[in-house]
């Protein structure tokens, strides 16, 4: 048996082969003009999205650093009572330990001081500025 070879097709040609017109979709400009209209509002919405998510988390850095601030006012005003509370204890411990019947009761009974009967006062008379250049004596 025989077989049947097929003989080559000729290679068209390009300038003896009619021109043959495809059939553009119906509303293709209009479904371009579509297509480029979603793909800018799907811009748009990714740069709304993005703006808006900065947005979001600066408000929260944000309410985080007035937390924080709040936290170390609370701590510096509790660090100001206490010491305003021992600056009062020591202002009263100074004006306990200055009152002249405890030096007195201290002086007597720890010291053995005894207070003077006859106090003896000094004058002294100023004498008169020396000269300048003069010497001392």
């Amino acid at each position: 048996m025989a077989h049947a070879v097929a003989a080559p097709r000729p290679a068209p040609r390009d300038d003896d082969a009619p021109r043959v017109a495809r059939p553009r979709p119906a509303g293709g400009r209009r479904a371009r003009a579509q297509a480029a209209t979603r793909a800018r509002a799907a811009r748009w919405f990714f740069v709304f999205v993005v703006c808006f998510t900065v947005l979001a988390v600066g408000r929260v850095a944000l309410s985080f650093a007035v937390v924080q601030k709040s936290l170390q006012t609370a701590s510096v005003q509790t660090q100001v009572r206490a010491l305003e509370a021992e600056n009062a204890d020591l202002q009263a411990e100074v004006t306990r330990l200055g009152s002249s019947a405890r030096i007195r009761s201290v002086a007597q009974h720890q010291l053995g001081l005894v207070p003077a009967e006859r106090p003896i006062y000094l004058t002294v008379e100023a004498k008169a500025p020396a000269k300048a250049g003069g010497s001392r004596q």
